[in-house]
């Protein structure tokens, strides 16, 4: 395939897979050719290839018996554990689409999305059996449950069990993203799509073939890379923190670039012995050259790609050897193998190398499009008119520059969404979620971007008619309800009025500043290990002093700072994860029961 950006297609080497052979079927094949080998590993429970897929092949018949089939949906509300992994290919297996259900996300965010997408199945266990789904649950670790799955064949699964014949336009998963119309959207990604992209993952990505930690939100797509392409390498998965990796030294490991910044503070057993992959947000050479200092000769690769195409359609390779330029970002590289790459203007022209344009993505891993949203897929994945009769290319709304040897830079977005510790964020869904408390009258959200590149998220709120005064505390708990911890902003500030330009638009220069300072009431801490999470705040805050209601990034930590937190807090003894931190926020919500739920390794 090629690239097209300023009109001269750029070759890609290709990975010839021969005929179309889908995901479940290619699990198979390397489940019969190293059934003993250790496919799964959680704490002290291992899975051969053999039990774990035969684990998964009776609950597809399960799933099956209870009328699941393709084109149905499977919502699947599971901790990170080996039951996850066997009911993602379970779902797989049956020919149906799998939901990932993050249960630390807003009890109100989660009931959206469930009645949203209608699963004909909620597959979950007694945990997660109150997210008041309509549709029928299936609780894994019912007595009753246990025995009907004992019951049943563990040979593989075939077309001939299914409702109908597996095909690769049906849908394999559907991961939400933040949606700028207030609500997440969900994509819809095919079968074909994933095949494409983890064929490129087999070839790009040959450490998978020793084991890879399965440690990130399993409603980020990221967790593909690190699923999959083992179980299609030969190697292992294993299901644990990255700050508590136990057991043998990964080969892969895949990350954002905050998650860079705590591999920094851990032992150097948390980092791959092969490859690193990073995705999720731009990365600065800094970053890299930080990692390698401690290990000189893992490779690193800096993968980009939104949901909409298939986890990553366009990677850059940094051998140990290979150079970095200080101060710049790391180029966003070339195209998979299936994936065609253009960079064009406003009216769809290529445009010259070194010249900015927008990014538009063609090829096989494009998305199906958006669950139940005709017209914003419509919107957003438009006909390509460089490939082939009836394709489509997505618009990602992403600023690039094609250098003169065909590597892309990513240089920014054309729009209100934004990366933020992996995640993406519609500015527009949180201005939505705060215009719908009743003592906003108006609300804009901006994005105060630190010299390091971390970003912070600056809510400015004007108060409703009738309204002297708006509680920060308040609009913080207001959101907190509908949005996850990542989305809510770190400093609220109220104006009068919202500054506009002389075309009536918001006119985010003349906003004022965030100031990172404490905006609670001092509550000083009350035990050894509130004590000392405060000193740590203040510490990598700056602040002077820091209670156990202070929010860490409203003082104006970064995820750097968060990863040196954890990392002295667990000489201290205190199991601590980088997640807890970007999640909690406070030292009373870390330290409190009620408020965050006991440290699990895989948690």
């Amino acid at each position: 395939m090629s690239m097209v950006t300023s009109g001269t297609p750029v070759r890609v080497d290709a990975v010839v897979a021969g005929p179309e052979v889908l995901v479940p079927e290619l699990l198979g094949v390397q489940a019969r050719l190293t059934p003993g080998a250790t496919a799964l590993v959680h704490g002290g429970a291992v899975l051969t290839y053999a039990e774990l897929h035969e684990r998964a092949d009776r609950l597809a018949r399960y799933l099956i018996a209870r009328g699941v089939g393709p084109e149905d949906l499977v919502a699947v509300g599971l901790r990170r554990s080996a039951e996850l992994v066997v009911a993602f290919l379970a779902v797989l297996k049956a020919g149906a689409a799998y939901l990932p259900v993050d249960l630390d996300n807003p009890r109100d965010r989660l009931a959206h999305m469930l009645e949203d997408s209608r699963p004909a199945l909620l597959v979950t266990s007694g945990g997660g059996a109150g997210l008041g789904a309509a549709a029928p649950v299936v609780l894994l670790d019912d007595p009753d449950t246990v025995r009907a799955l004992e019951a049943l064949p563990a040979h593989p699964v075939t077309d001939g069990e299914r409702r109908t014949p597996l095909d690769a336009d049906h849908p394999a998963y559907v991961i939400y993203t933040s949606g700028s119309t207030g609500r997440p959207k969900g994509v819809v990604v095919t079968h074909r799509a994933l095949a494409a992209y983890l064929g490129d993952a087999r070839a790009l990505y040959p450490s998978a073939a020793g084991s890879a930690l399965l440690h990130s939100s399993v409603a980020f797509d990221m967790t593909v890379t690190t699923l999959y392409a083992p179980l299609l390498h030969g190697g292992a998965v294993r299901i644990a923190a990255l700050e508590e990796p136990g057991g043998q030294q990964a080969s892969l490991l895949k990350v954002t670039p905050s998650h860079m910044a705590l591999l920094d503070t851990l032992p150097d057993g948390a980092a791959p012995t092969g490859q690193l992959v990073v995705g999720g947000e731009q990365l600065l050479s800094e970053v890299v050259d930080t990692f390698r200092r401690r290990n000189p000769g893992v490779t690193v690769i800096n993968e980009y790609g939104p949901t909409e195409a298939a986890v990553g359609c366009c990677v850059h390779v940094l051998a140990p050897e290979d150079p970095l330029t200080p101060g710049t970002a790391v180029p966003i590289g070339r195209p998979t193998s299936t994936t065609r790459l253009h960079v064009l203007d406003d009216l769809l022209r290529p445009v010259a190398p070194g010249t900015p344009g927008e990014l538009y993505i063609a090829g096989t891993q494009l998305a199906r499009g958006y669950l139940g949203r005709p017209a914003l897929t419509a919107e957003r994945f438009v006909a390509d008119p460089y490939g082939p009769p009836g394709s489509r290319m997505y618009r990602t709304g992403d600023l690039v520059r094609e250098g003169d040897d065909g590597v892309l830079e990513y240089l920014g977005r054309l729009d209100g969404q934004i990366k933020i510790r992996g995640y993406r964020v519609e500015l527009g869904e949180i201005e939505t979620a705060l215009l719908r408390h009743p003592d906003v009258g108006r609300a804009a959200v901006t994005v105060h971007r630190e010299p390091s590149g971390e970003v912070h998220l600056v809510a400015y709120a004007v108060p409703a008619a009738g309204i002297d005064v708006l509680d920060e505390r308040l609009l913080r708990a207001h959101l907190a309800r509908t949005l996850p911890d990542y989305m809510v902003p770190t400093a609220f500030l109220t104006l009068d009025a919202l500054p506009l330009n002389a075309n009536g638009k918001l006119d985010t220069a003349a906003l004022p500043r965030p100031k990172f300072t404490a905006r609670t009431a001092y509550r000083a801490p009350e035990t050894p290990e509130q004590e000392l999470l405060c000193s740590l705040f203040a510490q990598f805050t700056q602040a002077p002093k820091v209670g156990v209601d202070d929010d860490f990034f409203a003082l104006g930590g970064t995820s750097l700072g968060a990863a040196q937190v954890v990392g002295r807090a667990r000489r201290h003894g205190l199991r601590l994860s980088l997640q807890d931190v970007l999640e909690h926020r406070t030292v009373l919500r870390l330290t409190t029961n009620d408020s965050r739920p006991p440290h699990h390794p895989t948690h």
